[in-house]
């Protein structure tokens, strides 16, 4: 491919030369000439150092790119978190005891034809505090991606994503002795509908930079039905359903290309969930405190630097933080986040 480039370049600085200069065109002086050949000379210079870029991330935006048919993309994560506050709702962090949270997750993305492809994301949750501990398999995503349009030198990657939430997770009858560290899951189906849009951007010839915005609506389709204590919250005797609100994500992940395999990405992430609330039998009092359950409607801003390292064009690791900027009635977190993906 770096071959085709420099020809690229080359070819027209060599029939330039060659052509006779026309009747009514003027003589150009000796140092119009020179300058001419030293300009070509840097983009022949330029040409020589231009490369294809690889890319691995970045950590958090969804790809506008489906799987090509017929290969198979699987790409393993790990979340290393603490929560260590939470943001009330006044956008005030109020620390709380820590909360560590081990998240693997295994995405496997597979080209069922030349515009569509599966996914889906088994992962698991495991969490400690205070001495106590927690761990259980997490909701699971599977999503359809449908390529609406592939990227050209003018127009960009733009990729709908339609797909179901399941309720694989814990999320009622949890232990009142973990503090709901075994609250793993929603209890709902939600359906996920997306747009990604990406785009690669040679700004700097020897540094292209690539652009991604992945968007998500989560729906969920019906109510949750909660016993004791549960994801939501309750107590000894609760019995009841949970209206979960509705999730809005919008991220925008940047890669500058540094070399052909190094690779400097980072994400800004937005989110928010509409309020949940409960109808039925609340719960037994605990200490004369009335139990509480649902959840007001939060947000979080967040933002993921990392660096990449691409092995081949179709391999890499990645590995950064993440953590929350600001947010309300969300947890203030830092995650360390390690990934690898190949393509078969």
């Amino acid at each position: 491919m770096k071959k085709i480039s420099i020809l690229f370049f080359a070819v027209p600085f060599a029939l330039c030369a060659d052509q006779p200069a026309s009747p009514t065109q003027p003589l150009k002086s000796a140092a119009e000439i020179q300058a001419e050949i030293q300009g070509d000379q840097r983009d022949f210079e330029i040409a020589q150092k231009m490369f294809i870029p690889w890319y691995t991330g970045p950590l958090i935006t969804g790809s506008a790119s489906n799987a090509p048919f017929g290969h198979i993309n699987i790409q393993p994560y790990v979340f290393l978190t603490v929560n260590h506050a939470q943001f009330n709702n006044h956008r005030r962090s109020i620390s709380v005891p820590n909360t560590y949270i081990i998240n693997p997750q295994f995405v496997f993305q597979a080209g069922l034809t030349n515009w569509l492809d599966v996914t889906v994301i088994p992962q698991g949750l495991f969490r400690w505090q205070k001495g106590e501990n927690g761990q259980n398999f997490a909701d699971m995503p599977i999503q359809f991606g449908l390529q609406a349009v592939k990227e050209r030198p003018y127009i960009p990657n733009v990729r709908f994503v339609i797909g179901e939430i399941f309720p694989t997770g814990r999320y009622r009858n949890l232990n009142p002795d973990k503090n709901g560290l075994d609250g793993t899951g929603s209890g709902v189906y939600q359906t996920s509908l997306g747009l990604n849009i990406s785009k690669v951007f040679w700004w700097l010839k020897l540094h292209p930079v690539a652009v991604r915005l992945a968007t998500a609506y989560n729906i969920p389709n019906d109510k949750a039905s909660v016993k004791g204590l549960n994801a939501y919250g309750g107590a000894v005797g609760t019995h009841g359903q949970v209206a979960v609100g509705s999730t809005f994500n919008a991220d925008l992940g940047v890669e500058v290309s540094l070399t052909e395999k190094w690779v400097f990405a980072t994400d800004v992430a937005y989110t928010y969930s509409g309020k949940s609330t409960f109808s039925g039998f609340a719960g037994y009092p605990t200490d004369g405190v009335a139990p509480s359950n649902g959840a007001p409607s939060s947000d979080n801003l967040s933002i993921s630097p990392a660096i990449e390292y691409n092995v081949n064009d179709v391999s890499g690791f990645i590995g950064g933080v993440w953590f929350s900027v600001t947010g309300r009635n969300s947890a203030n977190f830092a995650s360390l986040v390690l990934s690898y993906t190949v393509l078969f």
